[in-house]
């Protein structure tokens, strides 16, 4: 009994101490899921065009969004995965001011900030609470204490008369406080599982230098090499032509280029990122390392025939977004998020109705014959007419 009390407290104070963050965390995950599919609806002025017979050059475009815009930084380019995609360009960093352009006549369509538009404020409450770092770890800390709670509350759930059936079922027409506890006690035990694989991709992605770390320890393998440096040797004031390395690129990997990094310091590669066919990560996880100034090729990683940490960890990703089984599994992801919000609401009644029954018991008895009396003469001057 004592382990159990034990246990209960912690698997009560962690919920109602992160209990709001995974709320957040999860009705926002909701939502994204569909980002792409959402935004093409809400500004298809910006992420659709016409499709014609051929388009321009990469550099072409990429030179006039320099010209639009001189006082920021293309950080990174998003590729039209379609004939009638637009380019993404971000502009001084991955959530700041994103830049449409049309891949065929090099028009700039538009520009926005990302917390602009309603499913990009809602993505960035999902990965960083809207305050950068701090809201990150704060998210990632909390995906940590859903782990706790994961394994904590199969023990609570387990039935002292071994009786495992009445775990798993909801009786809608017993009184409210057993309702809750039941609509506690059976949604919790079913979506464990669940919350579990999300708690810990999304640790995964907080946390990554670590649990990268530790999946090459368990897997003992080779760490993914660091990033190569271009060489100072020839240092010019301009990176080569953009269309020049993805042709080199595409000789190297035949899977359709999904995004391209700029350097940002002089000795930065330019890097060319693929999608290739047996890969589950919608971006790819296949890198190619550039030059910036003589065009070599510095490395190439290919997510295949990577070590097998890189690999196992490489599908974290997918299985948090739900794209690792396609459009059902996309589904069930959206159905998942909105499990913390039922939890820490049925979770947060028991505690309120355990305090007051808690508080009830504390009463003095003169106190409560005293409440009782009130209670009955009330009762007797409501029933004269």
């Amino acid at each position: 009994m004592r382990t159990r009390k034990l246990v209960f407290n912690i698997h009560l104070y962690i919920g109602l101490a992160s209990g709001l963050f995974l709320v957040l965390s999860g009705l926002s995950g909701s939502m994204i899921v569909f980002r792409e599919e959402i935004e093409k609806l809400m500004h298809p002025e910006l992420l659709e065009t016409v499709t014609r017979d051929k388009r321009i050059p990469v550099q072409t475009v990429l030179n006039t969004v320099k010209r639009a815009y001189p006082e920021d930084r293309i950080v990174f380019i998003r590729m039209p995965r379609t004939s009638q995609e637009t380019y993404l360009f971000k502009m001084n960093g991955a959530h700041d001011l994103f830049v449409y352009a049309d891949p065929y006549s090099g028009e700039v369509l538009g520009a926005h900030r990302q917390e602009d538009t309603l499913i990009g404020w809602v993505a960035l409450v999902h990965t960083e609470l809207l305050i950068g770092e701090r809201g990150k770890t704060a998210l990632g800390v909390s995906a940590l204490l859903l782990i706790c709670m994961s394994v904590t509350g199969p023990f609570l759930w387990w039935p002292p008369n071994g009786k495992i059936s009445r775990g798993l079922k909801i009786d809608w027409r017993s009184p409210r406080k057993k309702l809750v506890f039941d609509m506690h006690r059976a949604f919790g035990i079913y979506s464990m599982l669940f919350l579990l694989i999300v708690a810990f991709t999304g640790v995964s992605l907080v946390f990554n230098k670590t649990v990268i770390e530790i999946t090459n320890f368990l897997t003992a393998s080779a760490p993914r090499p660091p990033p190569p440096f271009s060489s100072s040797l020839g240092k010019t004031e301009t990176i080569l032509p953009i269309d020049d390395l993805l042709h080199k690129a595409d000789r190297i990997l035949s899977g359709p280029t999904t995004w391209i990094t700029l350097p940002q310091t002089a000795e930065a590669p330019l890097v060319i990122r693929k999608k290739m066919p047996e890969e589950f990560n919608p971006n790819g996880k296949s890198f190619i390392y550039f030059d910036q100034y003589t065009g070599e090729v510095l490395l190439v990683e290919e997510a295949s025939s990577a070590p097998a940490g890189a690999r196992i960890y490489n599908t974290f990703y997918p299985i948090h977004i739900g794209t690792l089984g396609g459009l059902p599994t996309r589904i069930f992801q959206v159905i998942v998020g909105f499990l913390p919000l039922l939890l820490f609401v049925t979770g947060y009644i028991m505690w309120k109705n355990r305090s007051k029954a808690r508080a009830y018991k504390k009463t003095p008895k003169s106190n409560l014959k005293q409440h009782d009396s009130k209670l009955l003469d009330s009762g007797d001057h409501a029933a004269e007419p």
